[in-house]
Parts: structure tokens; sequence; C-alpha cells
């Protein structure tokens, strides 16, 4: 029978080395950290005609020698898992308008992998063949001047004078980082204009500073060293373990879109006056410029240029009140404007060789100090005479 004594020593031994087994290694969501070696004994007890006998602990090469420290731990090296994340912050495109500048969209990225890396950040536009982030597709409407920024007090927020780029150094295991993508819309964009963008994160080894080659992964056979395994998912090719994520995000457009008509009567004549007159030498016509903003956005400083061919020359004192211009919006109240040739002093400057009346053709530039509300119009009504 095996004393108390020795059933004592042989538990005290077993929860000793459990425990020096439980402190080899630290546990993460992501796992075991890479490079950490996990060694393992593994002990035999045994009797000889009912007399226990001292124990014999493994090793690599096999043991013989028996008692406590006679053998030796098998050890392996806990490989490097490559994985990561890259996600959309905010769940909706950004609105800007055109040619508005450092427009930032955000995104994280997430070490899911058991080893700190470095990342290599990439922004690009989309076209209409990729996949349509938030549901909107991409019009070909491309965004320009891309820089990217790394939170680099951990905020969330976009910090000009702190933030860096343009890669994440050092990312530990389970840990993540906000991105921050700014670019400049372009000008001409609509309200129906999508301008959709991806960031990509490439792995690369801590401490290279992103530079260089992107971690490769261990071919063949495991080694004794620490080996590289892709664990990601989708990247680049899709659905392909690599080293890269991405994920796409949105522009959407808020902006005035005008719309312009002319159209010309004719007023009056020199022989049937303004009964069915014709447009006749010394004929009045009157041109009606109707601008309309079908836009999501006001359009501010509206300043309407013309061109007078040298048939005509604009006829002052023929509108409403004896006023050059009338100006007649959508909403609230007409107003007009008269060539002042020593300021402005109705609100309205008429500007270019077209505004002093007499000269034939010449431009003429109307600044008519509006702003036209978004699903609001103006018309701007004046005359000219034919020659």
């Amino acid at each position: 029978m095996i004393s108390v004594n020795t059933k004592l020593k042989r538990l005290q031994y077993a929860v000793l080395t459990l425990a020096a087994m439980m402190a080899a290694s630290s546990a993460y969501a992501a796992g075991t950290l890479s490079g950490i070696p996990v060694n393992n004994t593994a002990i035999v007890t045994y009797d000889v005609a009912t007399i226990p006998q001292e124990l014999i602990e493994s090793s690599p090469a096999g043991n013989t020698v028996s008692g406590i420290g006679g053998g030796a731990p098998t050890t392996f090296v806990v490989d490097n898992v490559v994985d990561l994340s890259v996600a959309e912050i905010g769940g909706a495109p950004t609105t800007t308008t055109p040619g508005a500048t450092l427009v930032l969209t955000t995104f994280r990225v997430t070490n899911e992998g058991n080893t700190p890396q470095d990342y290599a950040l990439l922004a690009t536009n989309l076209t209409s063949a990729d996949p349509a982030p938030h549901g909107d597709a991409d019009t070909d409407v491309d965004m320009s001047a891309f820089t990217v920024f790394v939170d680099a007090n951990g905020n969330d927020v976009y910090d000009p004078a702190t933030d860096i780029g343009t890669f994440i150094d050092g990312l530990a295991p389970d840990a993540d980082v906000e991105v921050f993508v700014l670019a400049t819309a372009p000008l001409g964009a609509l309200t129906t204009d999508f301008a959709n963008v991806r960031l990509t994160a490439t792995t690369y080894d801590d401490g290279s500073d992103a530079t260089g080659t992107p971690t490769a992964e261990t071919a063949g056979a495991d080694t004794t060293s620490v080996d590289v395994v892709f664990g990601d998912g989708a990247g680049l090719p899709a659905d392909v373990p690599d080293g890269l994520e991405f994920a796409d995000d949105g522009y959407a457009f808020s902006t005035a879109n005008l719309s312009i008509s002319k159209t010309s009567v004719v007023e009056e004549d020199p022989f049937n006056g303004t009964t069915d007159p014709k447009a006749i030498p010394g004929a009045f016509i009157r041109y009606d410029i109707l601008i309309s903003n079908t836009g999501t956005i006001p359009a501010d400083n509206v300043v309407i240029a013309d061109t007078f061919p040298i048939e005509v020359r604009r006829a002052p004192g023929r509108m409403t009140g004896s006023a050059d211009i009338l100006i007649q919006p959508s909403v609230g109240a007409s107003t007009t404007c008269t060539f002042d040739p020593t300021g402005d002093a109705d609100g309205c400057n008429l500007t270019g060789i077209g505004a002093a009346p007499g000269l034939e053709g010449g431009d003429l530039a109307i600044d008519t100090g509006l702003t036209i509300a978004a699903g609001g119009s103006v018309t701007i009504s004046f005359q000219v005479e034919i020659l």
C-alpha cells in the first residue's frame, strides 16, 4: 500500500507542475502571445511488488533517471497568428459639399492576432463597380488629396495638432485604434452623387514602421521558431487570408443644384407699339432669366453675367418703377436695380460695358446679393433695344 506521505508528495508535485504551466502563458481573447515558450513535463509513478518506486519525469529524448529533476520539459514556441479587422465607424456616409477640404471619415483597426503588429494604411477611391457601403452606389465621382491620421491620444476624435499618420505603430493584441481619413471633395458634384472610399490595412512586423516587406506567412511544416499563420478573413483578394483587411465608407453630397433658363419677349416696336409688336430695329425686347435651385442647400452670392451682341444695347428704366432690372424671387418681395456709375445705392450692382446705357454690345454682370434657398428660384428681367 502506498503511504499517505507518498500520495501527498505526488499531489504536491502535480499541483506545482500545473501552476508552472499556467504561469508560462498569459490569456488574451486573441490567444496566447506569440513567442511564449510552452513547457510541459509528464511524470509516471509505479509500484514494484507493491512497493512504491521513485517517480520518473519525461524528457524529449526519453528519460530513465528517477526522481524529481531527472527529466526535462518538452517545449514549443507559440506561433504568430496574423488577424485583424477594419471597420467603418458611424454607419452612414459623411455629408459634404463640392470643393470642401479635409472632409473626415472614421475607421477602427483592431489587432485580432496574438502579436503586436504595425499596419500600413491606404485610402483609395471606389468605383460604381465596387460594393456600395450604406447602400449608396458610387457614382464615379472621386475624392482627392487623401491623408490618413492615427488617433494618438485614444480619444476617438480627430485632433489635428495631436494625431499622426501614416501607419499604425505596434498595435497590441486585442487593442484597437481609430483611423481618420481626410479628403477633398470634387467641384461639380450633385446631390445625387456618392463618392465611396476604402481604407486598407496591411500587416507589417512590429518595429518596421510599416515599410519594407509586409509580414509573410511561414511556408511548410512547423519550425522551432515563431512561425506566421494568416488567420484573417476577407481581404485583397477577397476571402483569402493574406494579412490585409479593409472597410468602405462614403461621402454624400449636399449642394445647390442650379438650373438656368433665358427667354425673350417683344415688348414694343416703333410701328405697332405694344400691340402685337415685332422684333425689328428700334423694338424693345424683355429678357427673363430664371434660376432655380433644385439642390438641398442654398446658393449664395448669386451673380448673373450676360453678354450682349452688337445688335442690341441695354434699355434703361423700362422695368417696374423706371428701374433697369427687376428681381422676382419665388419667396419674398420683388426688388429692382438701377445702374449707378458712382456706387451701389440700391444694393444691386451692375458692372461691365453693357451696364452703362446707350452702348451697344458688351458684358453685363448683375450682382443681386441674393441667396436662393433650396427649392427656390429667382427671375431676373431687363430690356434691350434692337439697333
